[in-house]
């Protein structure tokens, strides 16, 4: 919309041009009509002119004069002059004044429109960027610690935003965070009726940052009664959360009511519900129990994992859930904490030679913001935990079997072990017991019952028992004494006769 005023000491002028703008359509609105220079000037503070039509010639004050004084006081304002003579000279200081366009009465509509249209592309491509600029200095004051931020860009930044009605005053920030992407012209839709200057940012996945004045006339709940507004209007079965910050001023303040209301979306995050909201008076309440779980974790939970004591692991799980809940950790210690229960997990699942993710892209995944809320989050992080917990359950199934096997064949090596026997004491298949042992020991099931069998030779064959090799063959579970012998030497290298000389010099 072109807001426009018209300025000429004759009544049907001012009429006659008003009534052709209305003509141009509804992207132009006459919003006054003024006899004089000075009237308009009395004017202007009240008003958001965008194009001003003046006549040149006017007692009191001509056109040019009247150009002269309102650009002292607001350079943005586009003119235009009307006049019924042909003066170069006139013409010429006016172009020199940075006016738009001379219109020579009587006013041509064909050059009038084109004129209309020339202002109004000028004006949005001028206001298009205004809002670029204002958009990024409030993006970047939101995002920094000015601190931490070069001074001139402090100071450009603070100068552009204190000239903008929105931070001129008192202001709130609020953060709105949903299930679903959203566009911030769909948020606007949604906030289009209040009747105050508002900025809407798109932030980070899923949130979106609302700036938005608090005038002299509101009172301290102004912002929160908005905030249950905004909720009200989103569409049905929508799910989100808001965070409301304290009211602050001063475009320097941006960080630090930014936070205040991160910190309030953090609280509203841990309620249940389709739809919560927190002020800064709920984010306040929040304490900070991140250190004394971290301590909890490292005493209770890897002593559990080593043990494989998934009972305790579990009570210990439940715990830290029902503790984070409670206490509402901040996201950034609640990242902490889960990224403790993977570390733990990972090196355990290391230890016993099972692959793991990758820490990173791990620690990726578990960014809180990128839920919706509390709940959500939980049962999904919980249910990744519980799924490397079952890869170390199968591993410890699978040790247990491979040393009841080891245990049976360390007791009973003397007689004949067969295949299925072993396989029957675990109640496995042969064919997967075999694989399985394989697998875990890097050695056969035979290989293994051959080494016990001569390394319980070895024993006796290192012994003054006065008993022949024969007889510690048939004593180790081999009746066959040639079979023995062979067993023997493949495995040490020498005869038992041979071993036996050796070992008693």
């Amino acid at each position: 919309m072109l807001r426009i005023a018209i300025v000429d000491d004759e009544e049907r002028i001012r009429l006659g041009l008003a009534k052709l703008i209305q003509q141009a359509g509804e992207a132009y609105e006459v919003i006054g009509l003024y006899s004089s220079g000075q009237e308009l000037l009395d004017a202007l503070s009240e008003s958001q002119i965008d194009l001003i039509i003046t006549d040149i010639k006017m007692p009191q004050m001509n056109g040019l004069q009247l150009i002269e004084k309102v650009q002292q006081r607001k350079p943005k304002i586009k003119f235009a002059i009307v006049s019924g003579f042909n003066d170069f000279a006139f013409a010429r200081q006016a172009l020199r004044n940075g006016v738009e366009d001379y219109l020579l009465k009587p006013v041509d509509q064909n050059e009038l429109f084109q004129l209309l249209q020339q202002v109004k592309t000028h004006v949005e491509l001028e206001r298009y960027r205004k809002t670029v600029a204002v958009d990024e200095h409030i993006r970047l004051l939101l995002r920094n610690d000015i601190e931490q931020l070069p001074s001139h860009m402090i100071q450009e930044a603070n100068r552009e935003l204190s000239q903008t009605p929105l931070l001129k005053d008192h202001y709130a920030v609020m953060i709105l965070h949903e299930e679903q992407e959203v566009s911030a012209g769909r948020v606007e839709k949604l906030i289009s009726g209040w009747a105050r200057e508002f900025r809407i940012l798109s932030w980070e996945p899923r949130q979106t940052v609302i700036v938005i004045a608090i005038g002299s006339s509101d009172h301290a709940d102004t912002a929160k009664e908005l905030g249950m507004t905004l909720l009200q209007k989103l569409p049905a079965f929508s799910k989100a959360r808001l965070g409301i910050s304290a009211i602050n001023q001063g475009a320097l303040k941006l960080r630090e009511t930014y936070r205040s209301a991160l910190g309030a979306l953090e609280a509203a995050w841990y309620e249940s519900g389709t739809r919560a909201f927190a002020d800064a008076s709920h984010a306040s309440k929040r304490t900070e129990e991140g250190l004394q779980l971290q301590r909890y974790l490292d005493k209770e939970l890897s002593p559990a994992l080593h043990l494989l004591d998934f009972e305790r692991v579990d009570a210990i799980l439940q715990s830290w859930k029902q503790d984070v809940l409670k206490h509402q950790l901040p996201w950034f210690s609640l990242r902490e904490s889960c990224s403790s229960i993977l570390a733990k997990l990972r090196d355990e699942r290391r230890a016993r030679s099972l692959s793991s993710s990758d820490s990173e892209e791990e620690a990726e995944r578990w960014i809180p913001s990128r839920f919706l809320d509390w709940q959500s989050f939980a049962a999904e992080f919980l249910a990744a935990v519980n799924e490397q917990l079952q890869q170390l359950k199968d591993e410890g199934k699978t040790n247990r079997v491979v040393e009841t096997v080891k245990t049976y064949i360390d007791k009973h090596y003397k007689e004949e072990l067969e295949l299925n026997r072993l396989a029957e004491t675990v109640f496995l298949t042969p064919s997967y017991l075999s694989k399985l042992f394989k697998t875990e020991t890097g050695e056969t099931i035979t290989d293994y019952i051959i080494s016990v069998r001569i390394e319980h030779a070895k024993d006796q064959l290192s012994k003054d028992n006065g008993m022949k090799t024969y007889e510690i063959g048939e004593l180790v579970g081999y009746p066959d004494p040639a079979y023995f012998n062979k067993v023997f030497k493949k495995i040490v290298g020498m005869t038992p006769k041979e071993y036996r000389e050796r070992a008693r010099r």
